[in-house]
This record gives structure tokens, sequence and C-alpha cells, in this order.
């Protein structure tokens, strides 16, 4: 009976030690990685040379961060803004999702999120 009892427990052990896939929380917010730029570039250059961390979350929230970034950049600087054209996004349903889920977190200028709005409905004619 202790043989059999010192098994369990052993395989008790092991299933508690085995790594459960559970979503990392990422180190910083999409609002931190867009306030610290050179952090920023050294986790989006980490981040673009290793693609395992492809679903980690604090590379996640420095791609969004950096698209923010940009957008900030076009607007506060009256550059012409060619994601501000429904033509820009042509038929790239990728593309126009990805500015959507920007456009959702208020991290996209209002014009971008117009052109996509119209690329979006064009997409389904």
């Amino acid at each position: 009976m202790r043989r059999f009892h010192a098994v369990g427990v052993i395989a008790l052990l092991a299933v508690v030690a085995t790594p459960v896939f559970a979503l990392e929380r990422a180190q910083h917010t999409v609002d931190w990685y867009q306030a610290h730029q050179q952090e920023r570039e050294s986790v989006l250059k980490a981040c673009q040379n290793d693609h395992s961390y492809d679903n980690a979350a604090d590379c996640r929230n420095a791609t969004s961060a950096a698209h923010g970034a940009l957008a900030d950049s076009l607007v506060t600087k009256d550059k012409t803004d060619p994601e501000a054209d429904p033509a820009y996004y042509g038929h790239d349903g990728p593309m126009i999702a990805m500015t959507l889920a920007m456009c959702s977190r208020n991290r996209a200028p209002p014009s971008w999120c117009d052109a996509a709005r119209i690329a979006a409905a064009n997409l389904h004619r």
C-alpha cells in the first residue's frame, strides 16, 4: 500500500510541475510603450528578430504603440496621409481589420477610421 501511495504522490507532483500554457501578462501597456520610444524600439527589434515571440503580449503592445505613434506623427506634422484614402486599403481585409481595431481603441486618426470603414463596406459589395 505504501508503494502505491508513493507512486500516486510522484504522479501528482509530476502533473503539478508540468508547465501550463497560460496567457503571459505584458510588462508594459500600449500607452507606456508609446511614451517610451527607446524601450519600444528595443522590444520591437527583439520581436522582429525572433518570431517565437509573435504572440507575446509585450510584442503586441509595442507594435500597437508604434502604430499609434506613427498615426500621431502624421496628424501633428500635417503630412500627406495616404491612410485617409479608402483606395489605400484596396481589398486588403487584414489591413482594414487592423486599422479598425486601432480605431476601436482610439489609436488611429478619425480620417483613417473613416477610410477603413468605407473600404470595409466596399469589400462586401
